[in-house]
């Protein structure tokens, strides 16, 4: 046992020291608690007699054991250092009622929002599902395969995102039984099994928002809520601000605020975990990330240290964010076009983001890339760095990097600008490919020579 874990013991357990009960029969120690008699008082720790013959514990190591708690505590607030203001302005929520609703016989709750002075957020994540009938209510065509549905859906989604499904996946995603790529790996399109009642997933992660076309949100709103689409409801939705300066909020005044009721809903105050080298203070910058809630929850808050995630050490972009799902809730389509209403509900500490408005997508684009930049720069510099300094000395400049330059035009994955004008040709634009039908007539079937039979050859060259 270490000299601390001994101090705490030896002060924990002061013979005669009477403890706090948890409950009315017991004490802290496990020994049954006395009742003391009308008009007789607990005796003191000094008016005990020792219960062994060791004698009594000194008292300057229960001193020394609080000086030493003092300074492990004065140190960690040096590294540290709370944010006074944060708390001193932190307003309590607006009171807005709770609203209830039925959905599939279940009583579940309606997301509530409050009025939002600017757009402080953007849509990062997004999935909802419609039904199959959605599909044969816009063409007129026979639509037998699942492969033919998915055709037509993939003009419904490029007319709304501006890129389309591209490549089918071997296997089904989200237990469903066939998957399609979305744009350059932008999300997923699925369909088809026997549980999913003949609905269709549409899933795009923070690529495929970024790179949506702009207006997007507003486009898929009309398309959900128009008379052709059967049975709309919205899965999952992320919602982000991203603090590129970091001068609103840090994940550890993320971390104090939880404790004073930051996101404490409806009176209750969701299980918060951190992530990361939290007590090192992250020293290799490898960022830290707060959660508020846990994933199998409606609603879940994460912030963290986004530049730094991308690989940026010193980056100071602070993103907050707000993950909803359809467990016990409702998300309204309203929210595509007003997202920031939600976002501000959904925790009391969100309310400060209400006038302060959220980077563009072209910013976040950029921040991005700038930091995938600095990430490959450093990693070059520590693998190949003397390398480089030598050879830049034996061979030249330009003559060294035409050497060691790719062959190839394509951009690293972690460099590649999320658009929708670089994403492939979707199934709609290729060639249908051909499928042989054995049970398909053809001219002779019907008494007339068709073009490979032998008598329409004799005819044909009379």
């Amino acid at each position: 046992m270490s000299k601390v874990k001994t101090l705490a013991h030896d002060a924990m357990h002061i013979r005669g020291k009477q403890l706090p009960a948890r409950s009315g029969g017991s004490r802290e120690d496990g020994q049954k608690r006395r009742r003391e008699a009308p008009g007789q008082g607990r005796a003191k720790v000094s008016d005990t007699p020792p219960t062994v013959n060791t004698g009594e514990r000194n008292q300057s190591d229960a001193n020394q054991l609080t000086a030493l708690l003092a300074a492990q505590k004065k140190y960690k607030d040096s590294l540290v250092k709370p944010n006074q203001d944060l708390i001193d302005q932190f307003q309590a929520p607006i009171n807005t009622p709770i609203q209830l609703c039925m959905r599939d016989g279940k009583v579940v709750m309606q997301m509530v929002r409050i009025p939002a002075y600017s757009e402080c957020c953007t849509i990062d994540t997004l999935r909802f599902t419609v039904h199959e009938n959605t599909i044969f209510n816009k063409t007129v065509r026979t639509l037998l395969t699942y492969d033919e549905i998915a055709r037509e859906f993939s003009k419904c989604v490029e007319e709304i995102f501006g890129f389309g499904l591209v490549n089918k996946y071997d296997k089904g995603r989200d237990f469903f039984l066939h998957s399609w790529e979305l744009g350059d790996n932008y999300g997923h399109f699925a369909i088809g099994g026997e549980k999913q009642r003949d609905m269709a997933l549409i899933s795009l992660n923070g690529q495929g928002c970024l790179a949506a076309k702009p207006g997007w949100e507003l486009r898929l709103y009309n398309f959900l809520t128009s008379s052709d689409c059967v049975s709309p409801r919205i899965t999952r939705v992320d919602l982000a601000h991203d603090d590129f300066d970091g001068t609103l909020f840090s994940v550890h005044d993320f971390d104090r605020v939880w404790e004073i009721g930051g996101f404490d809903r409806f009176g209750n105050r969701p299980e918060p975990n951190n992530f990361g080298p939290w007590k090192s203070n992250d020293p290799n910058g490898k960022g830290l990330t707060f959660y508020a809630g846990t994933k199998h929850g409606s609603q879940l808050f994460r912030g963290y240290q986004k530049g730094k995630q991308l690989g940026s050490p010193n980056s100071p972009w602070t993103r907050a964010e707000v993950q909803f799902s359809n467990h016990d809730k409702v998300i309204p389509l309203h929210i595509l076009i007003d997202p920031s209403s939600y976002f501000v509900a959904a925790y009391p500490i969100l309310q400060h983001y209400s006038p302060n408005k959220t980077g563009k997508r072209t910013e976040t684009v950029k921040k991005t890339a700038e930091a995938g930049m600095e990430h490959f720069t450093k990693y070059t510099k520590l693998s190949y760095g003397k390398f480089i300094r030598i050879a830049r000395q034996f061979y030249g400049d330009k003559e060294f990097l035409d050497l060691v330059e790719s062959d190839q035009e394509d951009w690293p994955a972690r460099l590649r600008m999320p658009n929708y004008k670089f994403s492939q040709t979707p199934i709609h634009k290729q060639r249908e490919p051909e499928v042989f039908d054995p049970l398909a007539l053809t001219a002779s079937d019907y008494g007339y020579p068709d073009d490979d039979s032998s008598l329409h050859s004799q005819l044909s060259t009379q």
